[in-house]
């Protein structure tokens, strides 16, 4: 397990001195004395801030449940942008509670997703769950951010590495078989490729696809529901997922999956009234209940630290049963931010960049958009238009 510190300026000016003499004792070393004069800023102030250097200086003392305590008042305080949420997972994990560890990693990440102490963390102990898929997106979140390139660095890059250039030569040699129309073969390439690149798009599509031609229809929901994951307005996933559902006889789901579809085929009016007649006979025989079976599969998916599959069932729910938005829907939201909280950032860095830019504040607007160029895909257009909007100064 691994750690970063957070610092956190309060500029409460009656207490500035003690708050700075408490900095420094912290930063010395002398967690007692600086969590003495932390706590009687609380006569006269309370603050999300504050609970959160109490809660630290506990932390240091190894006094881990007053260290939990004054976290947990910290986040009723401010519940998003938070460090004290890293420190709660550490604390968890010191009990071997894994499964709150991870929770609460997640939440740290949903703030400052280029945290690498915060990426390792859940990385490692997804993979203590020999939950690979996550284990492997939080290892690529890691070797993505780091700056310090140390040799933890270099041996989980190794090994990522030789996985991919494993995993690459299997989906080459899968393709292969493919052309010669052998899905066996190929099968067994696809499943040795996504052992070594399980967050592979190419490589999970391909599988549920080659499955599906094979009327394997089970197999074939596996690595189509772990495709959506990774792209989830990806049309020839969602179409095959929705066979697949219903040869199964899950029109519950092949309805959620034919409403995800619908608006992709938008501008295909021949597809579009398809859709719409499936998704209208499906919808009739339904009753208020039907989302009954995706709430216990999310709450099961949410309770394994299964976010990204738990996202999905959640939003089934809410499909099925629009007035469900309001039990589900901040949950929804939470686990979006769990999975790709470099959206909302990337969002939010154009958006204030683009303002300095117009105003011919160059220096800063270049802060924005290199952050914009770190989070984003460089293939992608939020990507190329940070990029063409740094200017030298």
């Amino acid at each position: 397990m691994v750690s970063s510190d957070f610092y956190i300026r309060d500029n409460s000016n009656p207490e500035e001195k003690t708050l700075e003499a408490a900095k420094k004792l912290y930063q010395d070393g002398k967690y007692a004395e600086a969590l003495k004069l932390y706590l009687g800023m609380l006569n006269t102030s309370m603050s999300f801030k504050l609970y959160y250097e109490i809660g630290r200086c506990y932390y240091k003392l190894n006094e881990l449940l007053p260290a939990e305590d004054n976290f947990k008042k910290s986040i009723s305080l401010e519940g998003f942008k938070n460090p004290s949420f890293l420190y709660l997972g550490n604390i968890y994990y010191k009990r071997t509670d894994i499964k709150n560890a991870i929770e609460n990693w997640a939440s740290a990440y949903a703030y400052k997703p280029d945290d690498t102490a915060v990426c390792l963390n859940l990385a490692t102990s997804y993979f203590s769950k020999g939950m690979r898929f996550q284990s492997v997106f939080y290892y690529e979140k890691y070797l993505k951010y780091t700056k310090e390139k140390g040799s933890a660095y270099n041996a989980i890059k190794m090994s990522i590495d030789k996985c991919n250039d494993i995993g690459s030569e299997f989906l080459q040699k899968a393709r292969r078989a493919i052309a010669s129309k052998n899905n066996k073969t190929a099968i067994e390439y696809l499943t040795f490729a996504v052992k070594n690149m399980p967050v592979n798009f190419d490589i999970n599509h391909l599988l549920g696809k080659i499955y599906l031609e094979e009327n394997d229809y089970m197999h074939s929901l596996i690595y189509l529901k772990q495709a959506l994951c990774l792209d989830k307005h990806s049309l020839d996933v969602l179409q095959k997922l929705a066979s697949v559902y219903i040869n199964l006889g899950d029109f519950t789901a092949a309805y959620c999956t034919l409403k995800r579809l619908l608006p992709l085929v938008l501008h295909n009016q021949q597809e579009y009234l398809k859709t719409v007649r499936l998704v209208k006979t499906l919808d009739e025989t339904f009753d208020e209940y039907s989302y009954q079976g995706h709430k216990d599969w999310a709450m099961k998916y949410d309770s394994e630290n299964n976010y990204h599959m738990a996202l999905v069932e959640y939003e089934n729910c809410v499909i099925l049963k629009e007035q469900l938005k309001d039990t589900f829907g901040e949950r929804i939201e939470r686990l979006k931010s769990f999975i790709n909280p470099e959206e909302r950032i990337v969002r939010i860095c154009l958006e204030k960049g683009g303002e300095f830019y117009n105003n011919g504040d160059f220096r800063t607007s270049n802060k924005y958009f290199s952050k914009v160029m770190l989070m984003s895909n460089k293939n992608s257009s939020e990507y190329k238009l940070a990029k063409s909007r740094v200017v030298d100064v």
